[in-house]
């Protein structure tokens, strides 16, 4: 479909069941462990709340999931709608993914180098 010479992707509606599984799946992708905890402490949602989302017992509303993108940018959305993402927004949450990694690798880097070096 075309309008002023811009391509507009065909963006279906994301069920309420798909969306809350997948926030619930990233955000347990980024925060293994203690999730709810983590999620409160980058976002100032009530880990209450967090909670429910990862229990399936809710999902995040409006004003939530804006925050969460705000904290999670696009990987955050591109993780929730992946059809609905351009190329350019998939490479940002590409990079922002990587840079995520790599501060985690050096984290544990550290921490190896403490253990080896008996600080820990």
């Amino acid at each position: 479909m075309r309008k002023s010479g811009v391509f507009l992707r065909n963006i279906g509606v994301i069920e309420p069941q798909t969306f809350a599984v997948r926030i619930a799946e990233f955000l347990r992708g980024i925060h293994a462990t203690k999730t709810a905890s983590c999620v409160e402490a980058d976002t100032g949602i009530s880990h209450k709340t967090v909670s429910k989302w990862l229990e399936g017992a809710s999902s995040p509303s409006g004003n939530a999931y804006h925050r969460l993108i705000e904290v999670y940018g696009p990987e955050l959305f591109c993780f929730i709608s992946p059809d609905a993402s351009p190329d350019s927004l998939q490479e940002a949450a590409r990079i922002c993914r990587q840079s995520r990694l790599e501060r985690h690798a050096a984290s544990i880097r550290q921490q190896l180098t403490d253990v080896r070096e008996g600080r820990a």
